[in-house]
């Protein structure tokens, strides 16, 4: 998860450590020259790769709202290539903290630059522990979507939960509030990065499609219970960067509309078994929609499809159950 305000990103470590003590991060900036260690695994003056930890004293310079300037407290102190993401840790009386994320240095001295300067900068992180603590506490469902799964017409959550992999469903009370998550995949979902639901094979099920890194489509039959095994619907989803399902044929079966990376919109209509007919490009220019979803907006019974703009513009297709749409229809982002 990138920061909204600085060069710093968290990432969640696919297997948990232990064992390990957690820096705690400094409780104020650090001051004009004060002495900073950075610990980092880059290139030194001698050693392309030097394969183990090394450490540089940094002098702390000018400070910014996110950021703070460094220059090696000697002429042999540098941080080089490889360095970046290296902590900077502030030592006081009550122990060891973290002040700072190195992210860019001259590299003066290092191994193969005739650049002499030391000044680097790294990303302050004393004032980022709300951020921080946001961050760390938020869902890490990497794919989520809504759909009457068990079959008592009020909507549900399924959602792959990125501690383990599996796919979990929370009954909703129809009142806005979902149950205990419970398990309903026989195996993993690890590679899977598109999601969509709908009755893929008439038997008045919530089914689930899930497009999948080795750009496979898998068609998993849900039984209001838990879900069969995935199977291969079809291939070539590589450079699918969206997905949404719906009747958008009106012929009774559940279709797939999929945006491509070069901004071209796609219509897989639906066998009524789980796999789809080849693809139809019906639009182009969809390279900055963000998010799609098919819901019947205006009430005529036909599928239909919302997109949000990058600029924050809700767009609403109606669909015309053939498979195509009418002229959007535009709401723009509230004013703020």
């Amino acid at each position: 998860m990138p920061s909204p305000d600085r060069d710093l990103v968290m990432a969640r470590l696919a297997t948990p450590t232990t064992g390990i003590a957690t820096l705690t991060l400094a409780a104020s900036p650090p001051g004009d020259g004060d002495t900073l260690t950075a610990i980092g695994f880059g290139c030194t003056k001698t050693q392309w790769v030097p394969g183990t930890a090394h450490t540089a004293s940094m002098k702390t310079g000018t400070l910014s709202d996110t950021e703070l300037t460094l220059a090696g407290a000697t002429a042999n102190e540098a941080l080089c290539k490889g360095d970046t993401g290296a902590p900077l840790l502030q030592e006081s009386e009550d122990g060891v903290a973290l002040a700072g994320i190195a992210t860019r240095s001259r590299q003066g001295g290092c191994l193969g630059e005739s650049e002499t300067s030391t000044d680097a900068t790294a990303t302050r992180t004393d004032n980022a522990a709300d951020w921080i603590a946001t961050t760390a506490g938020r869902s890490w469902a990497p794919l989520m979507i809504a759909t009457d799964f068990n079959g008592d017409k009020k909507a549900d959550l399924l959602a792959i939960d990125a501690a383990d992999d599996y796919l979990y469903a929370q009954p909703g009370d129809g009142k806005g509030r979902f149950g205990k998550p419970v398990k309903v995949s026989p195996g993993k979902w690890t590679g899977m990065r598109l999601l969509a639901a709908a009755d893929f094979n008439g038997d008045k099920k919530g089914d689930l499609v899930a497009a999948h890194t080795n750009g496979n489509l898998f068609f998993y039959p849900g039984n209001g219970k838990n879900f069969a095994s995935g199977t291969v619907s079809s291939t070539g989803w590589t450079h699918m960067r969206m997905l949404s399902a719906g009747d958008f044929t009106g012929d009774g079966k559940a279709d797939i509309y999929a945006v491509h990376n070069s901004g071209d919109l796609y219509l897989y209509s639906g066998k009524g078994n789980g796999t789809f007919n080849t693809a139809k490009k019906t639009g182009a220019g969809w390279q900055n929609m963000r998010l799609l979803s098919e819901a019947d907006f205006n009430g005529d019974q036909k599928s239909d499809l919302i997109a949000i703009h990058t600029n924050g513009n809700i767009h609403a297709y109606p669909g015309n159950d053939k498979g195509g749409f009418a002229t959007p229809i535009v709401t723009p982002a509230p004013a703020i």
